[in-house]
């Protein structure tokens, strides 16, 4: 009896570990996959200065919280259907924002192998873009 909850709270402490560290393990194996990050900083510039497009691949209920002026929400469950859409973008670089930055790098490696060249990862997503003080469209705004 002993060994056993010993067992089950070891699992439930390794299951804690685990959510409390995923992001951190899951931004490494994409870096790994070759995944290329930019900062926020240098994103608002070769969107702004170089004309880079970004895509949002939120959810629509994160897009209206808070967006970036003009950037087009493909939510990552849909970005492969809709891939079709940015299809003028497959040989040029192409800045992917979503939260935090994992489900924007796991979107960069699916338009990698869809034969997009150079899609790029917001480090840190819109939760770093707002804390830079980027512009940005709040809800209030939106509505």
């Amino acid at each position: 009896m002993i060994q056993l909850l010993s067992f089950a709270v070891a699992a439930v402490a390794l299951f804690g570990f685990w959510k409390l560290t995923r992001y951190f393990w899951l931004k490494r194996y994409y870096r790994f996959q070759g995944v290329k990050d930019v900062e926020v900083s240098i994103a608002k510039l070769l969107h702004e200065g170089a004309g880079l497009p970004i895509i949002d691949v939120r959810e629509q209920s994160e897009y209206d919280d808070a967006h970036i002026q003009g950037v087009p929400l493909i939510p990552l469950g849909k970005l492969e259907v809709r891939a079709p859409e940015l299809q003028q973008f497959k040989d040029r670089e192409l800045l992917i924002i979503c939260r935090g930055g994992v489900r924007s790098a796991k979107a960069c490696l699916i338009l990698e192998r869809l034969g997009f060249s150079k899609p790029l990862n917001i480090a840190g997503g819109m939760n770093d873009w707002k804390k830079h003080g980027l512009p940005y469209v709040p809800r209030s705004a939106s509505a």
